[in-house]
């Protein structure tokens, strides 16, 4: 399975609400859990959380990549949303986070079976590509900027 095939324009959200860490990831879950009934957003919050307690997924530029395990998780899935006001994930560059990529994974599943990851963090390291995202205007447009940007990043990973 691809990077790609995880996001979904109905896992493409603008300007979900949130005031704090906790309320963003949950505000994660339960547009997870609104996609698809078989997964538990209060499960999905507890694989958030457990994750962040290892260290924050904010990785900086009010970027963050949370993701968790969950054993009702049958195949990866991954949100896109941008968050109406920043919030702070206690990034290392101490910048609040109004992007988040979220990504679920089976419990069995190596991440190294899912093509394309290591392909995020380079594309959101991409200033304009950020901008793009922040500047969005429907959530339709916010699927096809991240589609359009793990197309190119991918054809440039197999070109190398």
């Amino acid at each position: 399975m691809h990077i790609l095939d995880t996001i979904a324009p109905e896992r493409c959200q603008l300007g979900l609400q949130a005031t704090s860490r906790k309320k963003a990831l949950q505000a994660v879950a339960n547009h997870f859990s609104k996609d698809n009934e078989a997964l538990d957003s209060f499960e999905i919050l507890q694989a958030f959380t457990e994750r962040e307690q290892l260290g924050s997924t904010a990785i900086g530029h009010g970027i963050a990549l949370p993701h968790g395990r969950l054993e009702a998780c049958e195949q990866p899935v991954a949100i896109l949303a941008t968050l109406e006001n920043s919030v702070d994930f206690f990034a290392s560059d101490r910048e609040n986070v109004d992007i988040i990529f979220a990504l679920l994974i089976p419990k069995e599943l190596d991440f190294r079976d899912l093509h394309g990851i290591e392909l995020i963090k380079a594309i959101f390291d991409n200033k304009t590509l950020c901008a793009q995202i922040r500047n969005a205007h429907n959530n339709e447009a916010l699927f096809d900027i991240i589609e359009h940007a793990i197309k190119e990043y991918s054809t440039k990973e197999e070109a190398s």
